[in-house]
């Protein structure tokens, strides 16, 4: 080579070195300067996940069975119902009855849904992915009342079905996931519930990309998760569409990334309307976050978060703009340990003069460990405000989980989790701990077929005599998929 045209070569590396470090800091000073907000839980993108623009991947293979994992929320977490809530619904909510969610992320995925086992292939390129689960058990205190308990024996169906294209280096999943739940001794406690998502992730660049997502809920809050009264003999049953958009910009291991997130839902309930109708709300949020690499799978992230919970009753008090502003980091150690830790402050401001506006320290963690390949620890803590249910002027929640899943061996698995939220409730003499323990065992029939069982304990002590209940829920579960 000759000298100069090494000279040129030198310099033009060199100016291709200052060019990526200009639009990084770039990057940086437009985020700082605009004070941007993100939503809670938006899924990041793993460095490396994100396909090339242009390219089309293959359906990831998903080992078969694997144990039960929670089902990645359409909103980001239902900001209108707090931990205590969800602490106190029946088992077979909690520990879930199915295998419809794949055991690992979709690569690339954004806001599209997780591509469970394998899939039945149409000549026009569509993925379907079909799956089911049928479990039979039995709820010793199906309304969790602590005077007069209720037992019954309970059937729950759970269809799944995914739909995926895959076009260009995009991807578009639509989905179905049904809960139906059928007790023998109280039918009054049914429940149907259906959850439809539509959604695209759209890769743009290697920097840009967007992903998107409409859907619609039809749910119930089981007896004794609200405060809402007594006197109802069903659960609570609500509608909720909603939409989720989150736009992103920083190549996967950049210096600096971006993401913006915008989130809508409105909340309807159709029952009960004595007591429900002051908890319709619309609830929308506008966030985004930023990302500062330190290291090279490990970022800081700094984040605000802005929530306006809207209810449409007109005499409610109960309006309120709730901020969160959060710095922590996230980081992915190899195979055995990844996490994401969020301190900040969080800020609930309410549109009436009689409501005290809560401040105070917040937080949201979420650490793995995986020991071993068939070995795995969750820890999850959160303190968060929540909207009230019926009682008091708000709620404080602070909740603590351990989950630990294990494969003993290549066809049986074992799940174990125990978690506790303790609960205050402002303007009343009200303190509540509600606890949980559950024990799964799976074992595989075949790649297709599972078999499971399952126990459930749920145990709240309240300051309140009479709210303390206890609550156990067996389940023995049946899962298909191709």
């Amino acid at each position: 080579m000759m000298a100069g045209e090494y000279k040129f070569q030198s310099r033009r590396a060199e100016w291709r070195y200052k060019l990526k470090a200009f639009e990084s800091h770039s990057a940086i000073a437009l985020i700082l300067s605009l004070g941007l907000c993100s939503t809670a839980n938006a899924t990041e993108v793993a460095p490396g996940n994100a396909p090339a623009p242009g390219k089309v991947e293959e359906p990831v293979a998903v080992p078969a069975l694997n144990p039960p994992v929670t089902r990645a929320p359409f909103f980001g977490g239902d900001v209108s119902t707090g931990a205590a809530q969800r602490a106190s619904s029946a088992g077979y909510e909690l520990t879930g009855a199915g295998i419809g969610s794949a055991s690992v992320p979709e690569q690339g995925a954004i806001l599209t849904r997780s591509a469970p086992g394998r899939p039945v292939r149409f000549q026009n390129g569509i993925f379907v992915y079909p799956s089911a689960s049928l479990s039979v058990g039995h709820n010793d205190n199906v309304g969790g009342d602590s005077r007069n308990e209720k037992a019954s024996k309970i059937v729950v169906l759970r269809p799944d079905v995914l739909a995926e294209l895959k076009t260009r280096g995009d991807r578009y999943t639509l989905s179905y996931s049904g809960n139906y739940g059928r007790y023998t001794s109280s039918a009054d406690d049914n429940f149907n519930h259906h959850d439809i998502w539509l959604a695209g992730d759209n890769y743009f660049t290697t920097r840009a990309r967007m992903g998107w997502g409409v859907g619609y809920q039809m749910r119930t809050d089981a007896r004794g998760s609200t405060d809402r009264g007594a006197a109802s003999t069903e659960p609570d049953k609500w509608r909720a569409p909603l939409a989720r958009v989150i736009a992103m910009y920083g190549a996967p291991g950049a210096l600096g990334r971006i993401e913006l997130e915008s989130s809508l839902m409105q909340k309807r309930y159709t029952n009960n309307r004595t007591t429900t109708r002051g908890s319709d709300v619309d609830i929308a949020v506008l966030a985004g976050r930023f990302f500062y690499r330190i290291m090279p799978k490990t970022s800081l992230i700094f984040e605000a978060r802005h929530t306006w919970n809207d209810y449409t009753l007109r005499t409610s008090l109960n309006d309120n703009a709730y901020t969160k502003l959060l710095f922590g980091a996230t980081w992915d150690m190899a195979a055995k340990t990844s996490g994401d830790i969020r301190l900040g402050r969080a800020y609930k401001n309410f549109d009436s003069s009689r409501m005290r506006d809560p401040r105070g320290g917040t937080w949201e963690a979420g650490l793995t460990w995986a020991p071993l390949t068939y070995s795995v620890f969750r820890i999850d803590t959160a303190q968060d405000f929540a909207d009230s249910t019926g009682v008091g002027n708000f709620i404080e929640n602070r909740s603590y989980n351990l989950a630990w899943t294990h494969q003993w061996a290549s066809i049986m698995s074992s799940s174990v989790t125990a978690g506790v939220v303790k609960t205050d409730y402002d303007g009343v003499a009200r303190k509540d701990n509600t606890r949980n323990f559950g024990v799964s065992v799976y074992r595989d029939l075949s790649y297709n077929f599972r078999a499971g069982l399952s126990w459930t304990r749920t145990k709240r002590d309240s300051n309140q005599v009479n709210l303390d209940f206890r609550r156990d829920v067996f389940m023995l579960t049946l899962d298909a998929m191709l």
